[in-house]
């Protein structure tokens, strides 16, 4: 996992942006602040990979969790969910 100056590629599923459509406002606006430094450089968040699995996850403080696969060749980052911290690892 190298560092590049590319920016990568963030794609929701369909899924995270149902969720994400029905969040207040403010917390609208601190996932989407996670979203662009994913965007721009994902190795200064605080990514953790998931037991067992290809995904990793991402902090939105105390309360949210992104569950994401990463593809350093092509630079994409999937976003799979968006939920709170107690149901994001349900059904993986």
């Amino acid at each position: 996992m190298k560092r590049s100056k590319e920016s990568f590629k963030v794609r929701l599923s369909p899924k995270a942006k149902k969720f994400l459509d029905k969040l207040p406002k403010n917390d609208i606006e601190r996932i989407l602040s996670v979203l662009r430094t994913l965007r721009e450089n994902p190795l200064s968040l605080d990514i953790k990979k998931l037991e067992g699995t290809e995904f990793h996850r991402v902090r939105v403080g105390r309360l949210y969790r992104i569950v994401i696969f990463i593809d350093w060749d092509s630079k994409i980052i999937a976003v799979l969910k968006i939920d709170k911290r107690e149901k994001v690892y349900d059904r993986l």
